[in-house]
């Protein structure tokens, strides 16, 4: 029921400093994950991060094209982060079905059964 892999991720991410852009990667590991595993993730444990590309984007920006010049950054990084997962096969689970007949009149007399 319960799996343990390893997986290598490679993640991106962009922002208006340094630690912006990284946050903004690592935030995008457990999306990343999601799309490419089957089952529901318990733990999502990094193990090692290598920095595959950084970049630094200045450009001027000027208010009404010819006011108020000021220099502008932005930050793009591309990781590689190796994590450590633990997953929950939902398709393992037994759930025990219960029918209930006549469950809109009950529920609304009261006599609604409690899943136990």
């Amino acid at each position: 029921m319960k799996k343990t892999c390893q997986q290598t991720v490679r993640i991106e991410g962009i922002g208006q400093s340094k630690e912006q852009a990284v946050s903004d990667a690592l935030g995008n590991i457990q999306r990343k994950i999601m799309s490419e595993q089957k089952g529901m993730i318990i733990r999502i444990e990094p193990l090692h991060v290598e920095v595959v590309e950084a970049k630094e984007l200045t450009y001027t920006e000027h208010f009404l094209f010819f006011f108020f010049p000021r220099k502008r950054q932005k930050f793009k990084v591309v990781l590689d982060v190796d994590v450590n997962l633990f997953l929950l096969n939902i398709d393992e689970i037994q759930f025990k079905k219960i029918e209930q007949t006549n469950g809109v009149v009950k529920t609304i007399l009261g006599e609604q059964q409690t899943l136990r």
